[in-house]
């Protein structure tokens, strides 16, 4: 059994890591603890397994769990995470890194897998990405195309407005959409070549386009947290028609007509993949170096719109 510590307690936790930590009958939540100590209680009031603490240090001191989860704002991310791994306890976060560059720098060159650490970047592990690849590679790839949108908090209603503030989160919808889209383009098309980048919508920024280069293949990423509705897509253009992996849908059409459908939730298998490797079974993370790296592509673009 894998005892399982959380910090942060909002909606992430709630709309993911609890219920999935719930369906794994190998995993036992243990602890919890969040800036809001009465929303937590509550929230586990009839949980008496679930140790409710002030601090991380508390929680791990109270429970010795295998695995602590970080779930709070961008720029309380570093600080738990070492706290955990110097005890020998593996790490599950939430990206970025860090809000600030630099500290993710520093964190990234503690954090080389020993204790095990990882990052919940699902997509790169969605059930329908290698059959996409493989088409791809297959392919005459004349362009690509990602995009993704979103409500933002008129479907998210967050707890607390801290995404909204520069300094907790480090970046808008490039830095929160942006790097699961770019983590999906490097996965099928390797390192990409910085072109343009333009940002629009507030203190940080709502809306953010992105031309790109892939080996002399221009590629665009749209991300938008303003929308209506909420959308998610990768469309290769090729020689013989387009391969679009539409990850909302859970859906695969190739060129030749061909269509398959996931069967598994894809939000879940960055979460699926890090607890199989934490069980020493067949699993993968993704490593502080690989999200740094992703980091570092955010920071280059919104350099390129010419943001601080």
């Amino acid at each position: 059994m894998t005892r399982v510590a959380i910090i942060g307690c909002g909606r992430v936790c709630q709309r993911y890591h609890l219920p999935f930590i719930d369906a794994r009958p190998d995993l036992e939540l243990v602890g919890a603890c969040d800036r809001n100590p009465a929303r937590t209680a509550q929230l586990f009031a009839n949980e008496p397994g679930v140790h409710v603490g002030g601090s991380v240090h508390e929680i791990l001191d109270r429970t010795n769990p295998d695995v602590l989860v970080v779930c709070t704002p961008n720029n309380d991310h570093v600080a738990p995470a070492l706290t955990a791994l110097s005890a020998g306890i593996a790490v599950l976060s939430e990206k970025p890194l860090a809000a600030d560059i630099e500290q993710a720098r520093l964190f990234a060159a503690h954090a080389t897998g020993d204790p095990l650490f990882g990052v919940n970047l699902p997509y790169r592990f969605h059930e329908l990405l290698p059959p996409f690849a493989e088409a791809v590679r297959g392919s005459e790839v004349t362009g690509i195309e990602f995009g993704m949108s979103t409500p933002g908090d008129r479907l998210w209603r967050a707890f607390t407005p801290w995404y909204r503030d520069p300094r907790l989160a480090g970046g808008g919808a490039l830095l929160d959409l942006g790097t699961h889209a770019l983590d999906v383009l490097r996965t099928v098309f390797g390192e990409p070549e910085l072109r343009t980048c333009s940002v629009a919508g507030g203190p940080v920024e709502e809306r953010a386009e992105l031309t790109l280069s892939f080996a002399g293949v221009p590629a665009a990423l749209r991300v938008d947290r303003s929308a209506r509705t909420v959308t998610m897509a990768i469309t290769a253009h090729t020689t013989e028609g387009k391969h679009l992996l539409d990850f909302r849908r859970g859906e695969l059409r190739l060129a030749d007509g061909t269509i398959r459908q996931a069967t598994r939730r894809p939000e879940l298998a960055a979460m699926t993949a890090f607890y199989n490797a934490v069980g020493g079974g067949p699993g993968a993370v993704v490593p502080a170096a690989e999200a740094l790296h992703l980091q570092e592509l955010v920071i280059a673009a919104y350099h390129l719109a010419g943001s601080p």
